[in-house]
Formats: C-alpha cells, sequence, structure tokens
C-alpha cells in the first residue's frame, strides 16, 4: 500500500530533510507540507492525506492543538525534540514517534510499522505501561499529559471511564475499566471493585469487613472506595496481610 503524507513541521530544514528521506521509500507520497497549524488545517482540508508527519511543537501551537480542530481518520507519526513527548500511550491514532534529528533506520521502522498495522489490526497485543510513562488525555477540551505515577484511581462511567489525578483534576477516557487493568502496572494498580481501580502508593487506609468486603481511604481523599470481596484477596497479596 502506497500511504499519501504531509509533512507538518515550523522548521523548514526539518522539512526538507525529512522529505529527502520520505522520497526514497516507495510507501510514500508527499502531497503537500505545512509549517503551522492553520496551513495544515488548510491542506488536510484539500488534500485528505492518509498519513501526518506531524511535529509536536509548533510555532503557533502544538501538534495536538492541531488534531483537536480537525476531524482527521488516518494515521499521526509524531516528530519531536524533545523525549517527554515520546510516550508510549496515545489516546489517538498515532503510529509512532521520531526523535529529531530524525534517522533514515528509524524512518524507515516507523513505515514498517505502519504497513504491519495496517494488515494486523485486530490482532494487536496491547503492552503494558510503565510507572513513569505519560498519557494524553483530554481535560475540558485541551490535551494533558499526565504522568501514570500521579493517577490516584480510575472509575467506570457507563462504556466510558475517568482517572483522577492527585492534582484534583478528573479526566474523562474512552477506555473501559477492563482495558486499563489490561495497561496499567500491575505491581502499582489494583481492581477493588467492577467499577473502580486504585494506585497502591496512593493508599493511606484500609478497612475490613467481617463479610470479606471492604473500603479504601486514599491520600488526599476522604471519600470510601468498596473493595468487593473477590478483590480484596489481590490486597491482602499485595501487603502480606
Amino acid at each position: 500500500m502506497t500511504w499519501s503524507a504531509i509533512i507538518i513541521d515550523d522548521e523548514r530544514l526539518a522539512r526538507l530533510a525529512l522529505r529527502k528521506d520520505l522520497e526514497r521509500l516507495p510507501e510514500i507520497s508527499l502531497v503537500g507540507e505545512a509549517s503551522g497549524i492553520s496551513s495544515a488545517k488548510d491542506l488536510i482540508g484539500r488534500v485528505h492525506p492518509d498519513l501526518l508527519f506531524l511535529d509536536v511543537q509548533l510555532a503557533d501551537g502544538n501538534g495536538f492543538d492541531l488534531l483537536n480542530q480537525i476531524d482527521f481518520e488516518g494515521r499521526v507519526i509524531f516528530i519531536t525534540a524533545y523525549d517527554e513527548y515520546a510516550i508510549r500511550a496515545f489516546e489517538i491514532n498515532a503510529v509512532d514517534y521520531l526523535l529529531k534529528p530524525v534517522s533514515r533506520k528509524r524512518l524507515k521502522s516507523a513505515i514498517a510499522k505502519l504497513q504491519e498495522n495496517d494488515k494486523s489490526v485486530l490482532h494487536e497485543v496491547p503492552s503494558r505501561l510503565e510507572y513513569n510513562d505519560r498519557l494524553m488525555v483530554m481535560h475540558r477540551k485541551s490535551v494533558n499529559f499526565i504522568k501514570i505515577d500521579t493517577i490516584r484511581s480510575i472509575h467506570a462511567s457507563r462504556e466510558y471511564s475517568y482517572i483522577r489525578a492527585t492534582d484534583g483534576r478528573e479526566y474523562l477516557t474512552s477506555k473501559s475499566i477492563t482495558e486499563w487493568e489490561n495497561k496499567l502496572p500491575e505491581q502499582y494498580f489494583c481492581r477493588i471493585h467492577r467499577s473502580t481501580i486504585v494506585n497502591f502508593d496512593q493508599i493511606m487506609k484500609v478497612n475490613h469487613n467481617i463479610t470479606g468486603t471492604g473500603e479504601v481511604i486514599l491520600q488526599g481523599s476522604t471519600e470510601p472506595l468498596a473493595i468487593s470481596r473477590n478483590y480484596f484477596r489481590k490486597l491482602k497479596q499485595r501487603y502480606g496481610a
């Protein structure tokens, strides 16, 4: 498959270098370039590319601002000079990220991943997040990065879920509570109820009832969270109780 692609980067020399490398790849057909959010929105609306090579930091905002403002159903490969943006879990359809200066070897690897994902999307196996990873989440129509270790708890909300962070903010996400259970590092997070996951590091107190149920009090919160009988064993194993 050949992917129609555009480059979005505010650095002219960076666009030039990437263009030269992409022109060597038969899988990619470049259909345009943009230097910022405004020009990118116009270009995407005109050419409808399959793929964006998107710089995270642009002169008039960032790449995530752009994605919030357009209805784009294609793939994204992020480009960044800042490794703090090189996160492994995006709440969008990102294929990969490339650190500047982009090497040809790394670029070919990203394109190979793009092709492989296209063939086997249904066979993807979710990898576990690490405790120092970051998530990209929405908060009041803006994009935020939160570290996994700042998650206090996660709660089911119908087919969605929301994250409660240690700074008091809440983030609504499209992932189910089961998806989070399968993604979060299990040495730090535990499901205590069919609708609740908590961070072990945030537990301040655990109360156990004679019925086998209980409740958890988290740091910075006075609201008790119920522990079902089926999940209480995990807490006992974690603390050796």
